[in-house]
């Protein structure tokens, strides 16, 4: 009876906050994905500059979206000081 309450009953679905939490950690891995293979070829062309750079757009990107409501406070604040 356990197996039916859990495969018909929906026991298992996974909540909203569940399903966020899993795109966040979808999206996180695809900017390292990119971030590494940005750096690998700046690293090719012994670009250190490039290399800082993408690790610190990456970080902010990262940043950024796993804290998407402090920073669109900040820009709020922004726009109605402009």
């Amino acid at each position: 009876m356990d197996l039916f309450n859990h495969l018909i009953m929906g026991a298992g679905l996974p909540t909203l906050s569940g399903v966020k939490g899993w795109v966040l950690d979808i999206v996180t891995q695809f900017i390292v994905i990119v971030v590494v293979a940005l750096a690998a070829k700046h690293f090719v062309k012994l670009k250190i500059g490039g290399i800082v750079a993408v690790c610190v757009v990456g970080s902010a990107v990262t940043w950024i979206i796993r804290h998407w409501s402090q920073f669109s406070g900040w820009v709020d604040a922004l726009m109605n000081k402009l």
